[in-house]
């Protein structure tokens, strides 16, 4: 056998040999798509359990706050009465309404929320931003319209409220989780 015949019939073996071999380069149909987080789970749980939360204490800390307010309305809005108090009747008409806002916008964020919706995200950053500025406008309107003074409780709620949107509008607009998510 000379060195062409050699080549010729180790060539052939290799084909013979290389057809009984799987393919093991990938395709488009074996490669696995790379692992992404989504779904309600990881840090997105903290934000859920506050909405979950909210649904049960906004309407509570409503009533607590107004059962007073609401059994003395006569008194505390009457110009005759020696407990009227100007203005007040329009300061709880801001209050209620942005309130009845804020609980109506909940309501919704929950639907988009737990449907994965992609809207869920503008309306959560919404929320978070209208209760800042709700807590803020309340604290300055009683302030100024009633001489009310600011104290400590009032600042922790505007901190509070400072800390979540820091730390949640930033994370609904980066994080990966929530893009891959929040796609319906």
């Amino acid at each position: 056998m000379n060195d062409s015949e050699d080549c010729s019939v180790r060539e052939g073996s290799n084909k013979a040999f290389l057809q009984d071999i799987p393919n093991k380069s990938p395709t488009a149909r074996d490669a696995k798509p790379p692992l992404k987080p989504a779904g309600l789970g990881g840090w997105l749980i903290l934000p859920m359990l506050g909405l979950i939360v909210s649904l049960f204490y906004l309407p509570f800390s409503f009533w607590v706050a107004y059962a007073d307010v609401f059994e003395y309305w006569n008194l505390l809005t009457d110009p005759t009465s020696s407990y009227f108090m100007p203005l007040f009747k329009e300061l709880t008409y801001f209050e209620v309404m942005g309130n009845v806002i804020l609980y109506g916008t909940l309501l919704y964020l929950c639907y988009l929320f737990f449907t994965k919706k992609k809207l869920a995200v503008k309306v959560i950053i919404f929320f978070y931003v209208f209760s800042l500025i709700l807590i803020i406008a309340d604290v300055i309107l009683v302030k100024e319209l009633l001489a009310v003074p600011v104290d400590d409780k009032d600042v922790k709620e505007i901190i509070r409220g400072a800390v979540v949107c820091a730390i949640w509008i930033p994370y609904f607009l980066t994080s990966v989780r929530v893009k891959n998510t929040f796609v319906n």
